[in-house]
């Protein structure tokens, strides 16, 4: 890797993962259990008792730009390798939506599980994180459903993305990954079944210039970034 400025792509790649409910035997009954399934590989995923996913890492810069440089971010994606997959057991129903949220940020994000799921709130940046805003590169709430009573396979409904696109400064590029998934049902007569999400694997892209800056600016956004890490957030 050259070490002149320029553009650079980093990226990251997250296994997908399949998880599973169990209804407890009482299909009027949401006492049923969740569970990340043995069948496949799914590195990093951790999964709480009320069917929420979650996974956190990181891209690391060593070597994609010299310490007096910062990597500016132009354009991020995330790509799906797969589709989703949605399916409650009783004849086959599909299953329930399912909200996706992830975010890439410049510090890591400490209180992922803060809230209901946080669906209703964007993962970073927002007064009840310990992140402000300018620290998030990019960031996106999506929302699949089932695409008509007899398909398995998840639509996107919707999507909002957020996010600042700060110049780099520090070593890591920190993602975090949220999913709430929703109890599975049997449509006919909405009671509760056994049923599994399969979310596809997701590669994490940034396409962005390596660039050199004055020094003032490089020694003010490397401040701003301890400072920002170290100070939580308490807007009230």
């Amino acid at each position: 890797m050259t070490q002149s400025k320029g553009p650079r792509i980093v990226s990251k790649y997250v296994e997908g993962v399949v998880a599973t409910y169990t209804n407890a035997g009482d299909p009027s009954s949401a006492a049923g259990t969740w569970a990340i399934t043995t069948l496949t590989n799914s590195t990093g995923w951790i999964m709480d008792s009320t069917g929420v996913l979650f996974w956190q890492g990181y891209i690391d810069l060593s070597g994609y730009r010299p310490d007096d440089m910062v990597l500016v971010p132009t354009a991020v994606q995330c790509q799906y390798g797969a589709p989703f997959l949605s399916q409650a057991a009783t004849y086959f129903e599909p299953g329930g939506p399912l909200y996706l949220q992830y975010a890439l940020t410049t510090d890591k994000i400490d209180d992922i599980s803060f809230g209901v799921a946080g669906i209703s709130e964007p993962l970073a940046g927002y007064l009840g994180d310990n992140s402000e805003m300018d620290q998030v590169i990019y960031g996106a709430s999506e929302v699949y459903g089932p695409a008509s009573s007899r398909f398995y396979a998840a639509q996107l409904l919707q999507r909002h993305t957020y996010g600042d696109g700060p110049a780099i400064v520090g070593p890591r590029i920190y993602i975090s990954i949220r999913i709430a998934l929703t109890l599975p049902r049997n449509q006919a007569n909405t009671q509760y079944s056994d049923g599994s999400y399969s979310i596809p694997p997701m590669r994490f892209v940034i396409a962005g210039d390596a660039m050199e800056v004055p020094e003032f600016q490089l020694l003010h956004l490397m401040k701003r970034q301890v400072d920002l890490q170290q100070t939580p957030d308490v807007d009230e």
